[in-house]
Formats: C-alpha cells, structure tokens, sequence
C-alpha cells in the first residue's frame, strides 16, 4: 500500500509535536566579569580581578587609549622615569609580571575600598577617591611586602558600549605602610 505526501506530512507532525525546543545554554563564564554599566561594578570587577590575578579583567577596566598611572609623588621623585608616561602597556606588563610572581599563591588576596567619594563630572565622567587596602601573595623573596594601602583617585569615564573604565589613577601613600606605587616599582621591568 503505497503512502501519500499527506500521510508523511501527518506523520512529521505528530513527531515533531513529541518533541520540545530547548533555549541554547549560555556558555561559562568563569571570569566573574560583570558588564560595568555602573560605578561600583567596575571597583568590584577590579577587587576581583586584582584578588584572583586575573590579567585579562584587570585590562578591561582600563581604558587602553588613554589609561595613565601617577605613583606617589615622593615614590615617582626616586625613580626618576619610571613612572614617567606609564601607560595601559606598562601596566598590563606590571601586572602580568605581578600574576606570573603571585601563581600559585594567588589565594588570600584583597583589594578593598573604603571610605569612597565620587565627584560627578557629567554623565559619562567622574572622579572617584577612596582608601585601599591590598594584600598580593607572591614567591618573590626579594620584595617582602604582600600587604599595600594608600589613598587613590581615579578618573572614570564611559566608553563607546556604555561600560565604565578607568582611565587615570594617581596612587598617594599614607602610612608607612607600602602603597601600591612601591609594588609597581619592584614588578615593573622594562
């Protein structure tokens, strides 16, 4: 008994009736990377990035075109042209060179902020300070600080997808205590 077109067609349907769609899974995202569309996930994307010696979410909130770091004036003062013109390439050197020196140790680290005030400059540009606590963990023997604090200011901006990035950071020490200036000064070679 031969089958007709309507028969397959019919056959087809009822098939396809058994079975249901199912939405495609995002893949992983292990990064912990969340889109900065406000200030305070660009200061935890950059907590995390710094606390886990991610490389890749440190870049990412930094502006690449036009990030620039001051040290600490009196840290900058004796390391004449170190510090000069550090740009988005020094730091992602700096802090690569930091990860390679942090592995495997890189569990127990912390960058915390407090005590932050923000200065609006528009809508897509502002001006954050606060105090910073840092704690790095690396194999370097001969640099004995894992433990930084100091004052930072950051100047924040939007970029093209609506996301903030940093794009000037100025370090100030104020304790005794090692700032961050002194440990881009050991991890930094050119």
């Amino acid at each position: 008994m031969p089958f007709s077109p309507r028969f397959f067609f019919c056959m087809l349907l009822i098939l396809a009736s058994c079975f249901s769609e199912r939405s495609p899974e995002k893949p992983a995202d292990n990064t912990g990377w969340l889109s900065p569309t406000e200030v305070n996930i660009l200061t935890e994307n950059l907590s995390r990035s710094i606390a886990t010696v991610n490389l890749n979410n440190y870049r990412r909130c930094l502006a690449p075109d036009n990030f620039v770091f001051f040290a600490d004036p009196t840290i900058a003062a004796n390391n004449q042209g170190l510090f000069s013109a550090w740009n988005w390439d020094k730091e992602n050197q700096f802090f690569n060179n930091l990860a390679v020196a942090a592995q495997p140790l890189s569990t127990g680290n912390s960058f915390v902020l407090n005590n932050i005030r923000k200065n609006n400059f528009g809508a897509d540009s502002l001006e954050m300070a606060a105090d910073y606590l840092m704690a790095v963990y690396h194999q370097d023997t001969s640099f004995k600080a894992v433990n930084f604090r100091g004052l930072l200011t950051l100047q924040l901006k939007r970029n093209a997808q609506n996301e903030w990035q940093i794009v000037q950071w100025r370090d100030n020490k104020t304790e005794a205590a090692p700032c961050l200036s002194e440990l881009k000064q050991h991890f930094f070679a050119p």
